[in-house]
């Protein structure tokens, strides 16, 4: 009797020995498991935070061509305008010219 009851203490230890490990693999398991997981998390939000800089670059550089292309909108237009005044005085100016070489009247 005392030998059966020491058997069975020493099967429950051995069972007991193989739960500890199992339990300790399964441990690893979930452990390892967990690390491909956020490696995998990690690599998506770098991902999508380049994917989402990209955007955001593009994004600027289109607001950029917008502004620039008004811009120069806005210097032709001065231009032209500039371009119309030197026109309509071109008159005078032609006038001041020959007064200064000829006279002040022009008759000389």
């Amino acid at each position: 009797m005392a030998f059966d009851v020491i058997k069975s203490i020493v099967e429950a230890e051995a069972e007991a020995e193989k739960i500890k490990q199992s339990a300790m693999e399964n441990a690893q398991a979930i452990k390892k498991e967990a690390e491909l997981k956020a490696e995998e998390i990690i690599s998506d939000a770098q991902k999508k935070g380049k994917e989402l800089q990209k955007q955001m670059i593009e994004k600027a550089l289109e607001e950029s061509k917008q502004e620039v292309n008004k811009i120069f909108d806005e210097a032709k237009e001065k231009c032209l305008q500039i371009e119309s005044i030197a026109e309509s005085r071109k008159g005078m100016a032609v006038k001041a010219v020959i007064r200064k070489v000829v006279g002040t009247d022009g008759d000389s």
